[in-house]
């Protein structure tokens, strides 16, 4: 298992240089009223005390005006280690490392580690991502869904220097029949009891079920949707022993690349995908860190796929530099979110 501070990045500046010659862009008010003369009420009869004699003591000086400090926020926080599935753990195993090159002005927002489903599983990658301080895009992709999109094929240019990380959404939409909901406008109806991600106005982002935990209102941006809840309430689903139900694995049998969002009791985002994973066991990794509620996105080798990036100079810096994979193994280099893709996909910026 490798150990996130031996990441080497992998360097993005061809594929920022491309991006930049082809020009890809993805209370009331009011005063008081006078009361009429009609209902006016009537002078006081009370007799009004005179005016009390100057006083003859110096005038004393006006106290300092007031000065408001307002307290720094708090230190970003990082999570609590996850506890191992498998025992012994491997080196580093469950502990969280700062995504490299993603740190804010309060701190990182995004942390990574690895986990094991169990004895014999090899390693996932995890990623936690503080709600509160990053801001969730979804994209659609240069095919799916048909038509275009407010922001589609690639994060564009004027994006990139507060993007900290992307990756891959869920199933293919029209082959699924899968709810996708962006702006004010359906791609693919929404359906009742489907796992959503959902983006709010401000950013935010979380996993419910349609209908119950989530549902389209003014606050609304993005709806994402797949398949059924795979833990609810903490709990893996009571189907998530049924492969077929999950998902086709090339090649047959269970267990493949899967990959899975979900949120925790305080609203932080937790992402995980890994080789060799059934739904069950995807769905004890996604416990394990924490989540209440999580779904399954896409499956198969080329598709799981998450990315995080360094910036020069920080983030709101002079640009990317480079990019690390979640996890070794994973199809795509880190570049390919910044090139038009013919999926739909996810991006988190940095607020």
């Amino acid at each position: 298992m490798r150990a996130a501070s031996t990441r080497r990045p992998v360097v993005l500046a061809a594929w920022c240089t491309a991006l930049a010659l082809t020009g890809v862009v993805v209370g009331c008010s009011g005063g008081a009223r006078a009361v009429p003369p009609s209902i006016a009420a009537p002078p006081s009869a009370t007799t009004l005390a005179a005016p009390a004699p100057a006083s003859s003591a110096p005038a004393t000086s006006p106290p300092p005006p007031t000065t408001t400090t307002t307290a720094a926020p708090p230190p970003l926080p990082a999570p609590a280690r996850i506890t191992p599935l498998a025992s012994p753990p491997l080196p580093g195993e469950g502990v969280w490392q700062p995504a490299v090159g993603g740190k804010l002005a309060r701190g990182y927002a995004i942390y990574t580690t690895e986990l094991r489903a169990g004895s014999g599983y090899a390693p996932a990658g995890i990623a936690w991502i503080d709600s509160a301080a990053t801001r969730m895009a979804l994209y659609a992709g240069t095919s799916e869904p048909y038509g275009t999109w407010l922001q589609q094929g690639a994060v564009a240019t004027a994006q990139l220097p507060t993007l900290l990380a992307a990756f891959n959404s869920g199933f293919k939409i029209y082959s699924y029949q899968t709810g996708w909901y962006d702006h004010g406008r359906t791609a693919v109806p929404l359906e009742a009891g489907a796992a959503s991600l959902v983006i709010l106005t401000n950013g935010t982002a979380t996993v419910g079920e349609w209908g119950r935990d989530v549902g389209l209102s003014p606050t609304v941006v993005s709806v994402r949707q797949n398949l059924t809840l795979l833990v609810d309430h903490g709990v893996a689903a009571a189907n998530v022993g049924a492969a077929g139900q999950w998902g086709a694995v090339l090649g047959g049998g269970a267990s493949t690349w899967r990959s899975g969002v979900g949120v925790t009791a305080a609203g932080n985002l937790v992402y995980v995908g890994g080789p060799y994973l059934d739904p069950s066991a995807l769905a004890r990794l996604l416990i394990a860190a924490g989540t209440v509620r999580a779904m399954e996105l896409d499956i198969n080798p080329q598709w799981v796929s998450f990315s995080t990036f360094t910036h020069a100079g920080g983030i709101a810096g002079a640009g990317i530099l480079g990019g690390n994979n979640l996890l070794a193994g994973m199809y795509y280099q880190p570049g390919h979110y910044l090139q038009p893709v013919s999926r739909d996909f996810f991006a988190v910026f940095g607020r």
